[in-house]
Order: structure tokens, then C-alpha cells, then sequence
């Protein structure tokens, strides 16, 4: 079996990482600027200690429960500045670069996390394994899976005029990365949380959150920071021509459209921890290619 050291699959370093008493903002700030979802945090050794995903800084932003557990009555932006990283991460599961590449597939799919970091034999943090590089070494081969066997329904949307703490609080709700914006049945843009971290983190925003503005903040409609055009896909469209779109694209996620209709949300996470369980699908590694290999080999 093929080594990660020998694929290299992954990012070495890891684009961002931090100490584990850096202030939270740091977090936040290093997020928007590497366009990551995850931030290790390493002690003085550069040993591996914990994890911050940006989801648990979304809710912390406004979105949910750590919102109320470390700011409440509070001053956010003074929260932002004294709350260590580390009380906000989680431990997470990692692998080595002597491990097999299939045991990267294995812990993605029984965990169900984004992300994994990578360590030495010392438990220094050497890099980070995500979907996205997960997806990329997938095959630009015919799958015989359909969308519609692994998209997510029903589509979890908001309006333009929804506000941003609206967004927030239905991404931590439903433990979801992207909100479609929907007016009469049409598309009208997208917000992921790196979109609303970025906002966060902008001086603009900060200015007014030193302010002590907060509820003009989180009442920024989502029509505001949302991305276009929105891609999609049709439901009937084969797995690996969707993958091929959002590697074109450089993107997540498509959302699923039928007879012009959003219906459902298509991702980098349902190809990993959804497509293996499709019945009669093999994936396997092409070790000569160093690529994955997927598809219905049984109907």
C-alpha cells in the first residue's frame, strides 16, 4: 500500500496553524486570509494540541451555543481578543506520514470530519489531509452514480434579505458550510462560512465591532457577502462530471437544480464519507497514477 509520504497528498505545511493561547482573532484573521476551513493549534514544540474548525467559529461569531457560552452580554470584539483558541478547538483525529493513504479514506468516513492533521512519529504537526484534496485526486472518469444518490435534501435556504446572524445560527443549527440564497425559486447567490469569517475579519467589520456595534453587524443581509453565479448540477448528472465541475471551478459544493429549481445541496464531503456507501461502488488507490479510482462496478 502507497505511503501519504510517498502520494504527498495533502498540505505541508499546513497553510495556517497556530499556538494554542493565540487569541481567537487570530484564528478568525488567519482564516480569511488563507481561505481555510481548519486551524491547528500546536504547544511551544510544534506538537499537535488541538483544532479549530471554522464552523465552531461561525457559532462563536453568533451562530449558536459558544456564542453564548464566551460572549453572551458581552463585548464580541473584546471576547475575540481574550478568548484563547484552545477553548474553543477540539481534539482531532490524525494520521502519519507512515500511514497507508486508504487509512486517510477509512478515518474521514467513520469520523466524519473535513479534515485530518498530519504528524511525525513525535506528534509534530507536519501538514493537513482535507476533502478538497481528498476530491482532487479522484479519477475524471464516469462514475454510474447519480447526484441524486448522494446530494443532501431538502435544500436548506434563506432570502437575500436574510440577515447574517440568520445565516449563522441556521449553519450551526443544521451543522451545514453553505445557504443558498432563494427568492420566488431562483438562485440568487451563496454564502459558505469562509464567506462569513472573511466578512468578520475585514478592518471594516472590526472597526465596527470595536464600536461595540455588534447588532449592525450581524444584521448585514446575506445578499451582501454572498458569491456568484451560483454552479449547479441536475440530480440525474454522473458523480464524476460533478466532480469535474467543482475542480474546474475550484469549488466545494453545487447546488442541485431540477427543472430550475434548487432542490438540494451536492458536496466534497458527500463524495467522501457518502459514495463508499453506495452498494455495488469500489474505490480503490491506482498507486502507478497515484489517483482514486471509483465507480459502480455493481448494480
Amino acid at each position: 500500500m502507497m505511503k501519504i509520504s510517498e502520494i504527498r497528498v495533502g498540505r505541508y505545511p499546513p497553510a495556517l496553524y497556530l499556538e494554542l493561547d493565540k487569541p481567537l482573532i487570530y484564528v478568525v484573521k488567519g482564516m480569511a486570509e488563507k481561505w481555510v476551513r481548519h486551524c491547528p493549534l500546536v504547544d511551544a514544540e510544534g506538537v499537535l494540541r488541538g483544532m479549530v474548525s471554522i464552523r465552531d467559529v461561525v457559532n462563536f461569531l453568533g451562530g449558536g451555543d459558544l456564542f453564548e457560552k464566551y460572549v453572551g452580554g458581552r463585548d464580541l470584539y473584546r471576547a475575540l481578543r481574550e478568548v484563547h483558541a484552545s477553548q474553543i478547538s477540539y481534539k482531532p483525529p490524525y494520521v502519519t506520514l507512515d500511514d497507508d493513504f486508504s487509512e486517510v479514506v477509512e478515518i474521514m468516513l467513520e469520523r466524519r470530519v473535513g479534515a485530518l492533521a498530519v504528524v511525525d512519529g513525535d506528534m509534530k504537526l507536519r501538514g493537513v489531509i482535507s476533502e478538497r484534496h481528498i476530491v482532487s485526486l479522484f479519477s475524471d472518469v464516469k462514475t454510474y452514480v447519480k447526484v441524486k444518490e448522494l446530494m443532501n435534501t431538502p435544500l436548506i435556504s434563506l432570502p437575500p434579505e436574510a440577515s447574517i446572524v440568520e445565516g449563522q445560527r441556521v449553519m450551526t443549527r443544521h451543522r451545514i458550510r453553505r445557504v443558498p440564497l432563494v427568492s420566488n425559486g431562483a438562485l440568487k447567490g451563496i454564502v459558505t462560512v469562509k464567506d462569513i469569517v472573511k466578512f468578520y475579519a475585514s478592518e471594516d467589520t472590526l472597526s465596527l465591532l470595536e464600536r461595540g456595534e455588534v447588532e449592525r453587524v450581524h444584521g448585514t443581509p446575506m445578499s451582501y457577502i454572498a458569491s456568484r453565479p451560483v454552479y449547479t448540477v441536475e440530480p440525474h448528472e454522473d458523480v464524476g462530471d460533478a466532480i469535474a465541475v467543482m475542480r474546474r471551478h475550484g469549488i466545494g459544493s453545487l447546488v442541485v437544480v431540477e427543472d430550475g429549481k434548487p432542490v438540494g445541496m451536492f458536496s466534497e464531503r458527500d463524495v467522501v464519507t457518502k459514495l463508499p456507501m453506495i452498494k455495488g461502488v469500489e474505490i480503490f488507490v491506482d498507486e502507478a497514477e497515484k489517483r482514486i479510482v471509483a465507480g459502480r462496478v455493481a448494480f
